[in-house]
């Protein structure tokens, strides 16, 4: 249960009625998991947020494996279970192989190859000492370039943003099919 109920559009202030129809639009109906269910409390952050999850998600420089490493990634070093509910089989079925999935979740060093490596590193990095150090920054540049570790960066930051809300909020995540919690 989380801390605050769905919204709903009686619920919203009159000037952010718009956003709100347009986002529910978008989503083909009302979210009721996620954090966007939280989020529509003020659906014109809601739809902007999202608009830039989703143009990350998009961007080309970094391919879709690596983006879901750093997604479980976040999940596991800000211990949001409801980011791994949602990309941890997403990861494995993007390329992650399953032992390092695996190995994120129960908090083990995971063997990972050097792009896999750097991307863990730098993501570390960032949520655990708000920096990233001189050689995991030039590592980073040197596979995938300015615009990579821009990406990189900002995909981190969108899913701490993501993280943050689920956990200050207390949004539990549901039972996985196939996938164990983090614990």
């Amino acid at each position: 249960m989380t801390r605050i109920p769905l919204v709903t559009r009686e619920q919203i202030v009159e000037k952010e009625k718009p956003a709100y129809d347009a986002f529910m639009a978008a989503r083909a109906g009302r979210p009721n998991i996620g954090p966007y269910s939280l989020l529509l409390h003020m659906p014109e952050m809601a739809q902007r947020l999202e608009a830039l999850r989703t143009w990350l998600r998009d961007e080309a420089s970094l391919s879709q494996k690596l983006q879901e490493l750093v997604m479980i990634s976040v999940a596991r070093e800000m211990n949001c279970g409801f980011i791994w509910y949602a990309h941890a089989a997403a990861a494995k079925q993007a390329g992650v192989r399953a032992d390092v999935v695996d190995d994120i979740r129960e908090k083990r060093a995971p063997k990972l190859d050097s792009e896999e490596q750097t991307v863990v590193d730098f993501t570390r990095e960032l949520l655990q000492t708000r920096k990233v150090s001189r050689p995991t920054f030039d590592a980073a540049t040197a596979r995938f370039g300015q615009r990579g570790v821009m990406t990189l960066t900002n995909l981190i930051a969108c899913y701490a943003v993501l993280a943050y809300n689920m956990n200050a909020y207390e949004l539990e995540a549901p039972a996985h099919a196939t996938e164990k919690p983090l614990t």
